[in-house]
């Protein structure tokens, strides 16, 4: 840290800016400040009085807490920070290339830098209304389609293990919309740790066990201990809360590292977890999962990338108040969106390559049509429960 500088901040001053090019880690060094957030379609153009209005979603007093990471691993802030009394801080100089290669380097760095993120995450779930609560789920459930779309064109693309034809047919698909949006969503990072657990698993390098699941298995029962993380190999999970639908588990995903992370004595799990086709889970014991992460810091780089997208995106719930169900219709069914004209395109070069090539793509195509049948229904019951407001403002 031999770039760091030490700077004093007066009450009601900014120190980072939400939507700014964040280019430092800060560490609290003395007093107190709180973060804030306004919605993200605000945040470019505002002035600080607007910055300073914004929804707090946290206050900070703990010192020597790293602040801002999550903005540096994803290259802009994601909330602005303010002084509440006198502040010292100490402010690291730092691009996502930085911050990553000092993950790396220093596992209990990187650790340290979960662990708030966690805590920030956390936090940020107990600030979320019914109303928030209820658009994340319409949120992740639709992010999780254009997931699913990432996944496919890139399984299709291994599958055809260089053939000329196949890689043509998905240059479009890789420029459209919902690549785009799968990507940017965390489909990259999952798709790297799929990757990466599947060579710890085959080298035997997995401080843990594996759990194949047939459809319908159980992996974990709600009020289950939860003393271990589970990362998901291969496969499908449902996350259900009584008799709904919380969300889905995806290769590449965890479940239970916030509280092994947190060091929760008696951590109980709040949902069942079940298979929705064959799985292969690897399931590390928590004591076993920091040594897994310092062995293995890329899976640390990608827990904390993936932290820092979900806490970013679960403040912009909060900041979007009482109209967070219209900001998720915006961002998935407004004029950009075009999930479904993007399945219908793959579909069109998928007809070509199996009329002119032979090839088996069958089960892509079908995949593909059950992918925009969920989108449909979900984006229709989206915009029947906005509805309501939208036609009382």
């Amino acid at each position: 840290m031999r770039d760091a500088v030490i700077r004093e901040y007066e009450p009601n001053e900014i120190v980072c800016r939400q939507a700014g090019r964040a280019d430092r880690i800060l560490l609290l060094r003395k007093g107190a400040v709180r973060s804030v957030v306004i919605p993200e379609k605000e945040a470019e153009g505002a002035d600080d009085a607007r910055l300073r209005r914004g929804r707090d979603v946290n206050l900070h007093l703990e010192k020597s807490l790293i602040l801002a990471a999550d903005g540096a691993l994803m290259g802009k802030y994601t909330e602005s920070i303010i002084a509440v009394e006198p502040a010292t801080l100490v402010e690291v100089p730092v691009d996502a290339r930085a911050i990553i290669s000092m993950i790396a380097e220093d596992g209990e760095f990187g650790l340290s830098l979960a662990r708030s993120l966690a805590r920030k995450l956390v936090g940020a779930n107990r600030g979320l209304g019914g109303i928030q609560r209820e658009a994340g789920r319409y949120s992740r459930e639709l992010q999780g389609l254009t997931t699913d779309f990432y996944n496919l064109v890139h399984r299709i693309q291994e599958d055809a293990e260089g053939e000329d034809d196949v890689l043509r047919a998905l240059s479009v698909a890789k420029r459209s919309w919902s690549y785009h949006m799968g990507e940017s969503g965390g489909a990259e990072v999952t798709k790297q740790t799929t990757n990466l657990m599947t060579r710890v698993t085959d080298s035997g390098a997995l401080a843990g066990s594996q759990q194949r699941l047939k459809k319908g298995n159980l992996l974990c029962r709600r009020g289950d201990p939860g003393k271990s993380v589970y990362i998901l190999i291969s496969g499908r999970l449902s996350v259900r809360i009584g008799n709904e639908l919380y969300g889905i588990v995806r290769p590449g995903e965890t479940v239970g590292e916030i509280s092994v992370l947190l060091g929760d004595e008696e951590p109980r799990r709040i949902a069942d977890i079940q298979a929705e086709e064959p799985s292969v889970v690897g399931v590390v014991p928590g004591d076993a999962f920091p040594l897994l992460c310092k062995a293995q810091p890329k899976l640390l780089i990608n827990i904390c990338k993936l932290l820092a997208l979900r806490s970013a995106n679960t403040q912009q719930l909060a900041a979007e108040s009482e109209g967070a169900l219209k900001s998720v219709l915006a961002k998935f069914g407004g004029e950009k969106c075009s999930f479904m004209e993007d399945c219908e395109a793959l579909k069109d070069q998928l007809d070509l390559l199996m009329e002119e090539f032979d090839f088996p793509l069958q089960l892509e195509h079908e995949t593909l049509t059950r992918l925009a049948e969920r989108w449909s229904l979900k984006v229709e019951e989206l915009r029947r429960r906005v509805a309501p407001a939208m036609a009382r403002a």
